[in-house]
């Protein structure tokens, strides 16, 4: 569905691009160009947060791609086509939600990669959702939303990582 957000030549450079972080940026940049977060700020501001968040090269280039297939009409074949390697594709699909899925089926799914750059990931995105300073007039849905579903998620995805730590078979 790349055809959609590019021309034909626009795809091709995008493929001959080696640097996977310059390709990701250049991706976002145009597939969340007009969209805004619930504040109305520019959506590519939450993206180079979470990608601010974490530290690996690999986690950076996810936290940038990791809500392209759960907004937008790109898919994992897509992104593949344009030559993400296949360990950020499987980091990518337990981050993205898929429709109509509950939200802590979602995060027990995450939880279940058993792999450490996921849950860095999920948590800089969490951190960045759960800013409430984000929202300009903040209403009672928006902490219901922080305090029932981010911050639940956020601890379970702590206590996951504790775990992981301690272990012997972790995924790094």
């Amino acid at each position: 569905m790349l055809e959609k957000y590019f021309t034909v030549e626009e795809i091709e450079a995008l493929r001959k691009k080696e640097n996977l972080l310059e390709k990701g940026l250049d991706l976002v940049s145009r597939l969340f160009k007009d969209k805004k977060d619930k504040s109305g700020i520019p959506y590519i501001v939450h993206l180079v947060t979470v990608y601010a968040g974490v530290d690996d090269y690999k986690e950076k280039i996810t936290a940038l791609l990791h809500d392209v297939v759960e907004d937008t009409e790109v898919g994992f074949e897509d992104l593949k086509y344009l030559g993400f390697d296949d360990e950020i594709i499987l980091w990518l699909s337990y981050l993205t939600k898929k429709k109509g899925e509950y939200y802590p089926d979602y995060i027990d799914r995450i939880i279940s990669s058993n792999n450490i750059h996921v849950y860095n990931i999920k948590l800089s995105d969490l951190s960045h959702n759960m800013d409430s300073t984000r929202i300009e007039n903040p209403t009672v849905n928006d902490f219901e939303r922080l305090t029932k579903r981010y911050a639940p998620a956020r601890a379970k995805i702590l206590a996951a990582l504790e775990n992981l730590r301690g272990e012997k078979n972790v995924r790094y």
